[in-house]
């Protein structure tokens, strides 16, 4: 059984759309997963991979509970940014204790730690849902980056995919999504990095078989 919900609205008043999946009665009980796309509204492959996910679980049910939110930047997706409409990064605008309010050109982190409200939506759905195994999709490298608890979980969806797996993606990451729930609270984060920024259906046939393991098979 599947679901629309609203999440939260962007800092236009756009709403953050979700879908949330009920696992089959028969399914051993697993915490709930979360998989999100385009944080950054200019990595659309990631929106892809997340509607073609809908796609295929709207014809078999994951084994978990389970949240797809395609796109989390949806201003940003529309206008072509990176950033929100308050030209914030939201991967970087977390409430990690890594954050600081420093910042390299293009990588504003906000005025404080998840003072945007896209950020504040899937904290506040992280929460209320008890989501344990998070999976960001993202478009600028091809490897499969954990986090936390999530090297094991990294490691059989790289396998699957025929890509590299990685515990650092090269350079700092304050504020970052990975930061707050895989560092800080030790959950099992990966960010699956797919080596398309325009949209391309490779970005979904290279991980389909990963993201689908994720959600049906391990504890």
């Amino acid at each position: 059984m599947a679901r629309d919900e609203v999440i939260g609205t962007t800092v236009s008043g756009r709403p953050i759309e979700a879908i949330v999946f009920s696992p089959p009665r028969y399914a051993k009980p697993r915490p709930p997963a979360i998989v999100f796309g385009a944080i950054h509204g200019d990595e659309p492959a990631s929106r892809l991979q997340a509607e073609r996910l809908i796609e295929e679980l709207l014809d078999r049910p994951p084994g978990r509970e389970t949240w797809i939110i395609p796109v989390v930047n949806v201003d940003g997706l529309l206008g072509g940014s990176k950033n929100n409409a308050r030209d914030v990064d939201l991967n970087r605008n977390f409430a990690a204790t890594n954050w600081v309010a420093t910042y390299q050109g293009g990588y504003f982190p906000g005025a404080t730690p998840e003072s945007e409200p896209e950020t504040q939506a899937l904290a506040s759905l992280i929460d209320r849902s008890g989501a344990e195994r998070l999976i960001a999709l993202h478009a600028t490298f091809r490897v499969m980056n954990w986090d936390g608890r999530g090297q094991a979980l990294a490691e059989e969806m790289a396998r699957l995919a025929g890509y590299p797996a990685a515990g650092d993606i090269g350079y700092p990451t304050p504020g970052s999504f990975g930061s707050k729930y895989g560092l800080d609270r030790g959950l099992e984060v990966v960010t699956v990095e797919v080596p398309y920024l325009e949209v391309d259906e490779r970005a979904w046939t290279d991980t389909r078989t990963a993201l689908r393991w994720a959600l049906d098979l391990p504890s």
